[in-house]
């Protein structure tokens, strides 16, 4: 009899991935892993897709800030005593925190980027 071993965690990713391509279903296919949820596209969520990096920048900057009044709202909510679930307090300061750290990420590759081309020889 042979003896069943994990599989090779490339295999993993592939069975992983390939289980997800029905993306209308949150499924959990290998345990201890975190189903992916779909994301729906600029044009699928009815938007007008941005013209240009900037536009895209300055959504992103947008929501990272509505993120931050948000949890900033809850935060002032919970210190006045209103009926504000401290989880909630707590979702909403880690998703500001997280958006801004991704929003600081992005602006640092940026800038290493236009650093990188300024150094090229013309």
């Amino acid at each position: 009899m042979q003896e069943q071993t994990e599989p090779h965690p490339m295999v993993r990713t592939f069975l992983y991935v390939s289980a997800m391509t029905d993306s209308m279903r949150i499924v959990n296919p290998l345990p201890g892993t975190i189903p992916i949820f779909k994301v729906p596209s600029i044009e699928e969520a009815g938007e007008k897709p941005p013209v240009d990096f900037a536009d895209l920048l300055a959504k992103g900057i947008n929501s990272v800030n509505d993120l931050t009044r948000e949890s900033e709202k809850l935060t002032v909510d919970l210190a006045l005593g209103k009926p504000v679930e401290l989880h909630q307090v707590m979702l909403a300061s880690t998703k500001a925190s997280i958006a801004l750290e991704l929003l600081i990420e992005i602006r640092n590759k940026v800038l290493e980027a236009y650093q990188e081309i300024s150094r090229m020889p013309v």
